[in-house]
């Protein structure tokens, strides 16, 4: 055991630099989350039961959330005297925060120490963490394929499944929308055009952009990208709504097929 810290309410100031009144309210507000350091430190408990209060997570979380790593942060949703182990083998088995956001409800709650209700809690953190990347509801105005892709990117980079989005734009393109169409395996077949302008349509849109993810996370347009991209292109050509460009969002990266001259010729 190292030197003992000084105690709460006693002569000496507590460690990073808080006031003993202080670190004491704080501590008696989290009570209720914290566990008390009872057992010495052997395999048969949780670690969690030997750290100090303010080594907890929970603690560190309430006094600097943007200090804490991964584990710690998923540590706190997960909660429960094995939250460290709980959080520390599902990034043992995922890899990164990434791979769990993609990961299916059921094979999180596969983790030991995870159940399924914390399972959702974690898919319901990450997808507000995604959210929190869409911008404001105002009207950006579309300049580039990069314009787009930054406000679709949180929408659909972590998608289980192919989704495939519609943005309707003004005369100014100016965003009016982003519509859910079609989701599942995408192809020429199945792909309605009809039920694509039928936002802009609706809207009195200028134009429209559309989108949608490769699942795989590679972004690489197929040939059937390129079909449907040309069909939708000559539809909108009789409807008097331009298309300003097809996105294939992967996980990190993302591709304009209008850039890539790619059914838009």
């Amino acid at each position: 055991m190292g030197p003992a810290r000084g105690k709460m309410g006693g002569q000496h100031p507590s460690r990073g630099g808080l006031s003993p009144i202080t670190l004491e309210t704080d501590m008696n507000n989290l009570q209720p989350y914290l566990i008390e350091s009872a057992h010495p430190q052997t395999y048969n408990f949780p670690r969690l039961k030997h750290l100090p209060v303010r080594e907890q997570p929970v603690f560190r979380v309430s006094k600097d959330s943007d200090a804490c790593s991964l584990a710690e942060l998923l540590a706190v949703i997960i909660g429960g005297s094995n939250q460290i182990e709980s959080a520390e083998q599902l990034l043992a088995q995922f890899g990164t925060i990434q791979k769990i956001a993609q990961a299916h409800v059921n094979e999180i709650a596969r983790v030991p120490g995870i159940s399924n209700l914390t399972a959702l809690r974690l898919k319901a953190a990450l997808a507000l963490g995604r959210k929190l990347l869409q911008p404001e509801d105002e009207r950006p105005t579309i300049h580039s394929p990069g314009d787009a892709a930054q406000i679709l990117m949180p929408m659909l980079a972590h998608r289980e499944q192919e989704f495939m989005v519609v943005m309707p734009l003004d005369t100014r393109n100016r965003m009016l929308d982003v519509i859910e169409i079609y989701h599942g395996s995408l192809n020429s077949s199945m792909v309605r055009v009809g039920e694509l302008f039928k936002p802009a349509l609706q809207r009195n849109a200028a134009a429209i952009l559309i989108a949608h993810n490769h699942p795989s996370t590679d972004p690489t347009p197929s040939p059937e990208d390129v079909s449907v991209t040309r069909a939708i292109v000559q539809a909108g050509k009789l409807l008097d709504v331009s298309v300003l460009d097809h996105l294939v969002i992967g996980l990190s990266r993302w591709v304009s097929l209008k850039e890539k001259g790619l059914g838009f010729s």
